[in-house]
Formats: C-alpha cells, sequence, structure tokens
C-alpha cells in the first residue's frame, strides 16, 4: 500500500549543512590537512583574493595523499557550487538544485557547505524506509487519516479513509483533492493559521467527527490534516450530552453573572464553588477556599461567619446581618438544596453587599447638596452679550479671556476689588469645554482659615467637633469635570497652600480625616487684588503654588483706566433696577457727565451701589442730577482729608454713611481685607462683612 506521497516529504528535507575551512589557494594542502584534521573538517573553500574558487573534499585529497606534494589545489577544487544565504534554506527545493554544492552564507561569512549527492543518496535510502515504516503505522490506524499540501493535492490517505470513502489509496497520492474527493468538506477549510479545527460533518446519511489541524513545516503553514471516525452510532448521544453541557454552563453563568455573592458547599461545610461577585465583596480569592471545609476556614481566620450547619439542622433558610473583616455590611443568607429523599445535600451561601445601599444614600446627600449649590451658583450673565465693553483696554482682556477658555490650563486674575474679576472668570467658564459642567465659587478671604480646608476638601463623619455626622463634600469634588474659581486667592493661609499645590498637581483630593485619595478633574480660576510677588517675597505665599497658577495671567483693568465704559454701564445698570423695581427711569447725558467726573475707588461695585442708590432716592423717572452730589466729597476725590455732612439725617445713618467711607477708604489704600482690617482696629471678618454690606457681595461687570 502506498499511503504517503515521496515527493512531498523528499521535498521537505533539508540536506546536511557540513562545516567548512577556508583556505588561499597559496597556502600548503598539507598544511591545510593538518590544521583541519583535529578538527574533523572534511570540506575545504578555497579562495583566492577573498573571492571564492570552490568547494574540495578532504577524501579526494586522501586518494592522492602521496602527490600532493607535486599537486597544485587547482586540480581538486570542484567549481560546481552556488553561494544561498542561511535564511534562504526552507524556501529551497533540494531536488531541483543543479549545483553538487551550495555554499551556505550568513552576516559572519560562509557558515558551511552542503553535498547535495551524498545528501539525496543518503536520503533516498531513509527517506524509502521511513515511509514504509509510516505505511505500516498509517493502515494500522482505526481513524481516518488524509493530508494535504499547500497546494491541496493529497499527500497522506491511510486504509480507513481510503475505506470510508470508497477510493484507492495508491490512485489517490499526489492527486488534488478536489477531484479525488469533490464533496468533502476539507475542501473549504482554510488552515490560514496554527488554530485546529473541530466539529461535527454529516456525510452521506452519516456523521463524522473530524479534527483539521495545519501542518506546520518549520515554522510555516505547509497543508493540513484531517483525522476523523465514524461517530453516527453516538451522535444522539452526543446531542444530550451537549445539552447537559449547555445546561451546566447555562447554570454556571447565571452564578458567575449574580450580583450578589454566591458561596456553594456540601452538607459537611465543603466549598464547591465561589462566584466572582463573593470575590469582589470579601476581598478573598476563591482559590483560598474552594476544596476547603468552611469550619476550617472560620477558625483560620479567614471566614467570619459559618452557616452551614445550622442551615442542614433546621432545613430551612437562615439569614444574618454582620460586617465583614473588610469593612463592609453583609447580608448573607444559607439556603438548603434537597434530594429527593428530602436530605440536605448542598447549602446556597447569597452574601448581599448592603453598603452599596449606604452608599446610594450618601450619593443622595451629596446630589441634593449640589443641586442646592447649583441652584445658588446660576449665572446671572451667561453670554458674551452681557459683558458691557466698550474701552479698548477692556476690550482686550476680553479677547485673552476667549483665547484661554477653549484650554484647561489655570487662569490667574489681577486686578483691583470690585473690576469684575469675577465675571471674566464666568466668562472663561461659559466659553470653556466644560460650560455645560459645574462653576463653583470660594471667596478664600471670606471664610476662618479653620474652615477653609474643610469647605475645599470636604470631610469624612466625625473630623472633627460640630462635624456633620455623614461628612460633607469639599468644592474640588463638586466642581468635578467644572470650573473652581477661587477668589482672593492671596488671602489663603500659607499652611493651607500646600494641600492646594498637591491638588494642582496630583489631581487627587484627600477629605479632612480620610485617608483615602479621590481623583477630581477641575479647571482652576484663581483671582486676587493682591501683588503676590511681594507676598513670596514677604513669605506669605508660596512661590511654588504662584508658578503653578500663573499659566496664564489676565489684567482687569480698574474703571479709572476703562472710562469709556461708564456710560454703558450706566445704562446697564438702571436696565436692570427697572426691571427689578418695575419702573421706566432714564438717565441724561449730564448725569453721565457727573458720574465720569468721580473717582470711583471701589471700581464698578461701588458704581453699581452708587447707581442704585441714586435711582432709590430719586422721585423723578429722569434722573438729571447725581442727588448730594458735591466735587471734592469722599466719593470723588481720593485725596480729601475730612468727612462733609449736609443737613441734619439720623445718628445711625450718619455712622453707617461714615463706616461706608473709612470702609472704602481703607481697601483702596490696603488692597486686602487683612491689612483694612488691621488699619481699621476691627477684625478680618468684621472688616469683609462691612465692606460687603456698602460694597456688594460679588464684582458686577
Amino acid at each position: 500500500w502506498k499511503m504517503l506521497s515521496t515527493n512531498f516529504f523528499s521535498n521537505h528535507i533539508i540536506p546536511t549543512i557540513f562545516p567548512i575551512s577556508i583556505f588561499d589557494r597559496n597556502e600548503s594542502i598539507l598544511s591545510c590537512i593538518k590544521s583541519s584534521a583535529a578538527k574533523e573538517i572534511i570540506y575545504f573553500l578555497i579562495k583566492e583574493n577573498n573571492t571564492p574558487l570552490g568547494i574540495v573534499r578532504l577524501h579526494c585529497l586522501m586518494e592522492k595523499i602521496d602527490t600532493l606534494h607535486e599537486l597544485d589545489w587547482q586540480d581538486f577544487i570542484s567549481k560546481d557550487f552556488c553561494i544561498v544565504e542561511e535564511k534562504q534554506l526552507e524556501k529551497i527545493v533540494f531536488q531541483n538544485v543543479p549545483n553538487r554544492f551550495l555554499l551556505i552564507q550568513n552576516d559572519k561569512g560562509y557558515s558551511g557547505v552542503m553535498d547535495l549527492n551524498i545528501s539525496h543518496d543518503h536520503y533516498d535510502q531513509t527517506l524509502n524506509g521511513a515511509i514504509s515504516i509510516m505505511d505500516a503505522l498509517m493502515n494500522s490506524f482505526h481513524n481516518g487519516l488524509i493530508a494535504i499540501d499547500e497546494n491541496r493535492n493529497i499527500i497522506v490517505l491511510n486504509k480507513s479513509a481510503a475505506d470510508f470513502y470508497g477510493i484507492s489509496e495508491k490512485e489517490s497520492i499526489d492527486k488534488p483533492l478536489k477531484t479525488t474527493l469533490p464533496d468533502s468538506s476539507l475542501n473549504s477549510v482554510m488552515f490560514d493559521s496554527d488554530m485546529p479545527i473541530q466539529n461535527i460533518i454529516p456525510i452521506g446519511g452519516k456523521y463524522i467527527q473530524a479534527n483539521r489541524t495545519p501542518l506546520i513545516i518549520r515554522g510555516r503553514v505547509a497543508g493540513g490534516i484531517s483525522v476523523f471516525q465514524d461517530v453516527t452510532n453516538t451522535e444522539t448521544m452526543n446531542k444530550e450530552l451537549q445539552l447537559a453541557k449547555e445546561n451546566e454552563k447555562f447554570l454556571e453563568s447565571v452564578i458567575a453573572n449574580s450580583y450578589d455573592g454566591i458561596y456553594i458547599t456540601d452538607r459537611d461545610g465543603l466549598t464547591l464553588a465561589v462566584n466572582q461577585s463573593y470575590e469582589r465583596i470579601t476581598g478573598i480569592m476563591k482559590e483560598q477556599l474552594i476544596g476547603k471545609y468552611m469550619k476550617t476556614l472560620v477558625e483560620e481566620g479567614l471566614l467570619s461567619v459559618y452557616i452551614t450547619d445550622d442551615v442542614v439542622k433546621q432545613k430551612k433558610p437562615i439569614t444574618h446581618n454582620q460586617r465583614i473583616e473588610n469593612g463592609k455590611r453583609v447580608v448573607i443568607t444559607g439556603s438548603p438544596i434537597f434530594d429527593e429523599a428530602g436530605n440536605v445535600t448542598k447549602v446556597i451561601t447569597n452574601v448581599r453587599d448592603i453598603t452599596e445601599l449606604i452608599n446610594l444614600e450618601k450619593k443622595l446627600l451629596i446630589s441634593n447638596e449640589m443641586t442646592n449649590l447649583y441652584q445658588k451658583e446660576l449665572f446671572k450673565e451667561a453670554a458674551e452679550e452681557n459683558i458691557v465693553c466698550r474701552s479698548k483696554k477692556f476690550t482686550e482682556t476680553i479677547k485673552l479671556a476667549k483665547r484661554v477658555s477653549s484650554k484647561d490650563s489655570t487662569v490667574l486674575i489681577l486686578g483691583e476689588t470690585g473690576s469684575g474679576k469675577e465675571i471674566v472668570a464666568r466668562y472663561i467658564h461659559l466659553n470653556s469645554n466644560r460650560k455645560n459642567k459645574h462653576y463653583i465659587k470660594i471667596n478664600c478671604g471670606s471664610i476662618p482659615a479653620n474652615l477653609l480646608e474643610s469647605e475645599l476638601f470636604g470631610y469624612v463623619p466625625g473630623a472633627f467637633t460640630g462635624a456633620h455626622p455623614k461628612g460633607k463634600v469639599g468644592m474640588f469634588e463638586l466642581a468635578h469635570e467644572g470650573t473652581l474659581f477661587l477668589d482672593e486667592i492671596g488671602e489663603m493661609p500659607i499652611d493651607l497652600q500646600a494641600s492646594l499645590l498637591r491638588v494642582l498637581q496630583d489631581g487627587e483630593v484627600i477629605r479632612v480625616g480620610d485617608t483615602k485619595s479621590r481623583k477630581v478633574d477641575v479647571r482652576i480660576i484663581a483671582a486676587t487684588n493682591r501683588n503676590l510677588e511681594e507676598m513670596i517675597a514677604n513669605g506669605t505665599f508660596r512661590s511654588d503654588l504662584f508658578y503653578r497658577l500663573n499659566v496664564v495671567s489676565i489684567y482687569v483693568p480698574p474703571l479709572r483706566e476703562r472710562l469709556d465704559d461708564i456710560p454703558a454701564l450706566a445704562e446697564h445698570f438702571i436696565d436692570k433696577l427697572n426691571k427689578k423695581y418695575n419702573e421706566g427711569k432714564v438717565i441724561t447725558s449730564n448725569f453721565i457727565d457727573q458720574l465720569l467726573k468721580m473717582d470711583w475707588p471701589g471700581n464698578i461695585r461701588e458704581m453699581a451701589n452708587f447707581i442704585e442708590k441714586q435711582y432709590v432716592i430719586s422721585d423723578d423717572d429722569i434722573m438729571d442730577t447725581i442727588i448730594n452730589y458735591q466735587p471734592g466729597s469722599p466719593t470723588t476725590d481720593k485725596n480729601a482729608s475730612g468727612i462733609t455732612v449736609n443737613g441734619i439725617i439720623p445718628l445711625n445713618e450718619a455712622v453707617k454713611e461714615v463706616e461706608s467711607i473709612l470702609v472704602g477708604r481703607a481697601m483702596k489704600k490696603c488692597r486686602t481685607t487683612y491689612k483694612a482690617a488691621e488699619l481699621l482696629k476691627v477684625s478680618q471678618p468684621t472688616f469683609f462683612r462691612k465692606y460687603k454690606e456698602y460694597y456688594g457681595e460679588e464684582d458686577q461687570n
């Protein structure tokens, strides 16, 4: 029987590569023989001027050993050779090579030689003997075996396969598969990877189970092998087995995908299965549990509860609430599984993490808190056209703000109190990619130093005396994916500046009293009316924080440097007041001319409050003259040293008038609430409260 293709196997056998010694043609033949004898090398490469002349076999030299001294290399050289790259050997069909010798070359030079005459004779004898043995082996296979080469010619066909298909082995070898077996599904199998293919195939009313495997020779696919057997009688059994496996797989999937933890034991407490949710909830891997008794695991401290015995004894579900080792609160329910006789065979323990419910409650609290805060922070002016911008200086400020708004770089806004820094901050946010996210503002100068940290970063329950029992979310977390505006950044205590710097560098916050950090994605906009560089020199502001904040700085000019904006601002404030009080007052050019002559040390905030005061006390719908306006008064003359009171007014109003003037002067001179409070000999919170009362809480523009 011929079951294997001799040609296929011959073409895929690589002949032996013999080591070679390289000599110059001028060297003595005898000396070359001596130098190669110890290395047992029998092939020489003769070169002249680094050019290969030919191959010499030691056997040829030994045949004329007595006359070698009279002979030259030229008498022995065989020029029947060709040079082949070592990496190309696997692509060569050696049966088709016309030369006797193949000189093998690699990156280092010549590595050896193939003598195809010797190789062909040797391998023909070896191959014929091997094929005879393989024929006998293939003939003894109970399973059918078919192998094809890369051209889909049959190279192996054993007797079982030939009998199954009713064809002749001898006549099918080296024939195309499609011609010999046109209906075989093997014709459509693609052996384009090293992955095996296994399936059951119907053929002529029968079923065969076939395993198709790529034939890999020297690292590449050279064909394919199909091993098959007749499984017609067992197909029904296989289908039933497959259904059972599918049911088992379905049950395993149900258990594996259950959100609750599931722990299955037999009646003695031997752990049989644990799902991934149990691992997630408890932090204990199934490798530590499966195959061990729950009682032993409890004694070792790995588990904290063992209810299997109680379930087996009582034959009913049992539930416990407890806190497990990792701090989670769980509900554990053990349920019995009975056999036909009513005996408990297994116990399924369900573990539900009620920590999630607690977290949902906390998230709801946070959501409500965020909603309340967002309602307070709703923008009064949400578009560019609501910003009054007529002067050249302020126009340049807004243009710069528009350019930086599309980036996430930190922005530092500089300018005097009341000049409109927050309006610029809101403008940047509304024109950024975060405009649909949160905008949170916090005034670093209005909150006592001991509370500012908890406002910024939040705190956990019990962090300090008086803390909310459920903790609090900080401004950074509330502003996640949005913008956080840190007003009066120069008033931030030096020790808290380090914490702020850490958040800017790492993008993480740690609540007061907590050890766990939380990732936040927040764009920072800071503002101040102080000279931060002087503060750095005085040691009251960190230089590294300054450079972190001062990626882009925007200067907001004071009102005295943008007089062109005063007419439009006055009209803007009058329109707002008309809507507020449902009236229709107007201002004249004379009224605006008087506004232009005033100094406005409190900038836009002072102007807005001043116009509202004029609006309220004016009885006329046409506001032409500023009431109680006198050139040289403290409001208009920054060098005035006295306080003028005209007429008789209630004492409490007079006190407030004096307070208003002094607070405005102190703030203008000192630029910070801390220094202004020190100048007036009052506490900083008191000064800030009075300044907010007389000049407004927010910058207005």
